[in-house]
């Protein structure tokens, strides 16, 4: 593979991916120390759990960047550009040093086989080791044990929640999937719980391993109420007081802030940071759209939240889209009282079907439904009604969504 193309080579790395198996991270180990002869950072953060890693790593990014540190951030998927995955001080890396990655890997992983999210965290590593960080916040991708981010001896390892997701590979049980993401926790160095609600099988471990365990509900607390919310962190006398609401999720900042704290005694303006943040496809207001990415029971049951928040006494019309493997009744139902009607959308991806959608939808809540033959399709037939939608079910789905927008308003402003 010689190509120049980021294009040509995230088709390459998702073509030959390895058997079942295969999977592990004893086979990464060689490819990992050719690699990477130096540390990606003079300090690491790696995040798992189920929902909110995306936001506490933005969070986290945003307050060392405050401080004036050099940093580096891993999240995955991407929205809309795959550069979005790898940013030095919030920018995108360049399609040049992404490719320049692949191929080094390319050439030094031999016969091994890959998955797509091999490539992509060992292109990470690489980049980020080329750079002479202060910090990198690297976020896994599913589970934790046998994600590649996992091969990091990270100095904090922060656990969002857990909840059940992508049971297939991680486990029937919140303690299975919890004990599969708390193998992220590294001997002697600190771990962040910021859920009240873990499984037995994360704390115990986390006080197994970790030289200090910091909970949310113990080590450090959030207080809501109407007008904003307030953070005390028990060991250091620390609190900040009314603190906004955003369109992200409090639990996500308080571990940021912990996780900040732990690692720099700077004074930053919090409340300014947290003001400012922001990401695509979390409760994101467009027009008379709301876009969440929220794909199962638990984050759906967060954006009801927002929707209660902020528009109370409205209804919406649904454009959803979900694979077959997420538990989809139990998404529905979470947020049926607040659709009127249903829009269901075909999206690119074999787990999508369209038939079982509307079944359940039918089943459990009676009302309207429509379907369209693309995102696009639903997002051209709502925009600029009274209506409002909510656009949710996965991130293509979202990630279609804003580029159907974009799409429309260039169609609205030709002809204006």
């Amino acid at each position: 593979m010689d190509s120049n193309l980021l294009s040509d080579w995230l088709t390459h790395i998702n073509s030959n991916r390895p058997n079942e198996g295969e999977f592990g991270l004893d086979r990464l180990q060689s490819i990992f120390s050719k690699m990477i002869k130096q540390s990606l950072g003079k300090k690491t953060i790696i995040v798992a759990g189920t929902n909110g890693k995306g936001t506490t790593v933005e969070y986290l990014k945003n307050f060392l960047l405050e401080a004036g540190y050099s940093t580096g951030t891993y999240t995955s998927p991407h929205l809309i550009q795959f550069n979005e995955r790898i940013q030095i001080n919030g920018n995108h890396v360049d399609d040049t040093r992404i490719v320049n990655a692949f191929k080094k890997i390319e050439k030094l992983k031999e016969d091994t086989r890959l998955t797509y999210f091999d490539y992509v965290t060992l292109a990470a590593f690489d980049i980020f080791a080329s750079e002479e960080l202060d910090f990198v916040i690297m976020e896994i991708g599913i589970g934790g044990k046998h994600d590649p981010v996992n091969l990091i001896n990270s100095d904090i390892s922060i656990i969002t929640n857990i909840e059940m997701d992508h049971e297939k590979w991680l486990g029937k049980t919140r303690e299975e999937i919890g004990s599969q993401k708390a193998a992220i926790f590294k001997e002697g160095k600190i771990g962040i719980l910021a859920s009240e609600q873990m499984p037995e099988s994360v704390t115990s471990l986390a006080y197994k391993v970790c030289s200090s365990v910091f909970e949310l509900g113990k080590s450090f607390t959030i207080e809501e109420n109407l007008s904003g919310w307030n953070y005390i962190l028990k060991e250091n006398e620390f609190d900040l007081k009314n603190l906004s609401y955003r369109n992200l999720n409090v639990e996500s900042a308080a571990g940021a802030i912990t996780a900040f704290k732990l690692i720099s005694k700077k004074e930053i303006d919090y409340r300014g940071v947290i003001a400012k943040t922001f990401l695509k496809g979390r409760c994101d207001v467009v027009d008379n759209f709301i876009f969440d990415v929220s794909h199962n029971p638990a984050s759906v049951k967060y954006l009801v939240n927002f929707l209660k928040k902020n528009f109370e006494h409205q209804n919406f019309n649904a454009i959803f889209s979900s694979m077959s493997d997420k538990d989809n009744r139990s998404i529905i139902k979470e947020i049926s009282d607040w659709i009127s009607e249903w829009n269901i959308c075909s999206i690119d991806d074999d787990r999508f079907n369209s038939s079982e959608l509307e079944a359940s939808i039918n089943d459990l809540t009676g009302k309207k439904v429509k379907k369209f033959d693309s995102v696009y399709s639903a997002i051209k037939n709502g925009y600029h009604k009274d209506d409002l939608y909510v656009v949710f079910g996965s991130f293509l789905t979202v990630s279609e969504g804003y580029k159907a927008i974009q799409e429309i308003r260039g169609e609205h402003s030709e002809k204006n």
